[in-house]
């Protein structure tokens, strides 16, 4: 069941989750229905308004579509995310978002049951209409085998192409007894993105290259990422059932340039959540979104992260406020962080006058 708190701005929150449209009742037996494993927000067909995607452990996935008036209108089924290919719903478990073709198109991923296989639903041209991709890619294949919790979208290898991580685990102790293709502990996967003009868009890297400790076995639940040491690279937190989570660091060894924006929003959004950031490197433009509800039940870090591969120069980068209006960077140092304040529209006008004059 999805519930949604509204916050009154008083210190106090209202449950608004029946007349907001949140609570999906069951045609049947009008009890609501839903798992909700996993949530992630974006605004999926640029509107201005952000919209929810809620994945759902054998029930339907929804897509819960912003109305602007303070209500949404669930069309998971309608926009192509709520069953697989079949008609019927999957063990959906953890879930995340990305423009990671950098591009207009927009991928929401969710990590399944064993034998169900990732999904990875996508959107082009900012129409609510998705088409499971994850076969044609490669996802699919590649993760069937596998029970997906935490999944995300990241940049492991800074080549300026969003890669995939997912923390895998069975439920059952026992599983192996009565299905010998499947254990408990199951290794966490990462797949790379080869780009979409490769026939494998997603391959899986071996254990030779991402390391033993790494690939080594879990009950994999929580996952996220953020750049723990400050070397501009993203390492991995890995949260097990049972068992001691794992900080995994990652030690970049192509000298790969970079760049990290913090956003500080304004007065009643100071962390920027659900900022757009667009970074242009060699006429190819990457996206990033502040927001930290990722994978399943965890919380990545704010900062963004862009890599740029051998290239040592930034064409633009242009941020997109969660109130809607744009502001352009001129002043930025690669392979730091860079630290942005929200400009007021009068200001953020101004300043993006005086650039686009140059």
């Amino acid at each position: 069941m999805s519930y949604l708190y509204r916050n009154e701005g008083d210190g106090k929150f209202s449950d608004v989750s029946e007349s907001a449209g949140i609570q999906v009742r069951n045609p049947a037996t009008n009890v609501p229905m839903g798992k909700s494993l996993a949530v992630t927000f974006a605004d999926f067909d640029t509107d201005g308004w952000p919209d929810i995607v809620v994945a759902n452990d054998t029930v339907q996935n929804f897509l819960f579509h912003n109305q602007h008036d303070g209500t949404f209108k669930e069309i998971g089924a309608n926009a192509g995310v709520a069953f697989d290919a079949a008609g019927n719903a999957r063990g959906a478990m953890g879930s995340d978002v990305a423009r990671f073709r950098n591009s207009d198109a927009i991928g929401i991923a969710i990590g399944n049951f064993a034998n169900e296989m990732s999904a990875l639903y996508v959107a082009y041209q900012h129409k609510l209409q998705f088409v499971d991709e994850a076969v044609a890619t490669g996802l699919g294949p590649n993760s069937r085998s596998e029970l997906t919790f935490g999944l995300f979208f990241f940049d492991y290898d800074l080549d300026g192409r969003l890669d995939l991580f997912a923390a895998n685990g069975h439920l059952e102790e026992d599983i192996n007894r009565v299905q010998p293709s499947q254990h408990y502990e199951q290794s966490p996967q990462l797949f790379w993105n080869c780009g979409p003009q490769q026939k494998t868009e997603f391959a899986p890297v071996l254990a030779s290259q991402c390391g033993e400790d790494f690939v080594r076995a879990t009950v994999g639940r929580g996952a996220a990422y953020a750049d723990i040491d400050n070397d501009g690279d993203l390492d991995v937190l890995l949260i097990a059932c049972g068992k001691p989570a794992r900080l995994l660091r990652n030690d970049q060894t192509l000298d790969h340039h970079w760049i990290r924006f913090k956003l500080v929003g304004s007065n009643d959004n100071r962390d920027a959540i659900g900022a757009w950031v667009g970074v242009t490197v060699a006429g190819e433009t990457q996206y990033r979104q502040v927001m930290p509800t990722r994978s399943y039940q965890s919380q990545v870090e704010l900062p963004v992260t862009f890599g740029l591969g051998t290239v040592d120069a930034v064409e633009k980068v242009e941020i997109t406020w969660p109130d809607g209006s744009t502001q352009l960077i001129s002043d930025w140092k690669l392979d730091q962080m860079n630290t942005v304040t929200q400009q007021s529209n009068e200001l953020a006008r101004a300043v993006t006058d005086r650039t686009s004059s140059k």
